[in-house]
């Protein structure tokens, strides 16, 4: 089976997206926090870049952006899907 090259965007329970933890310890939190302001302030970013892993997504692209969601308490969150 070959899976497609096309991506979709969609948005997801942000429940259903992980990072994996290694990655986490190398974020920084001042662009974190940069970003929750961004978010706040009502200002738009492009979808998170994930990958569709049957029952969850991994985050391929934006896991400072991931993060700043999840700070502001995003239920749903915006991913392009490859």
């Amino acid at each position: 089976m070959v899976k497609s090259t096309e991506s979709t965007t969609r948005y997801v329970d942000i429940t259903q997206v992980n990072v994996n933890r290694k990655k986490l310890r190398k974020l920084s939190q001042a662009k974190i926090c940069q970003y929750l302001f961004d978010y706040e302030r009502g200002d738009d970013f492009p979808p998170i870049t994930v990958e569709d892993c049957g029952s969850f997504y991994t985050v391929r692209d934006g896991r400072h952006r991931y993060q700043a969601q999840l700070l502001a308490g995003h239920d749903r969150i915006a991913v392009t899907v490859y």
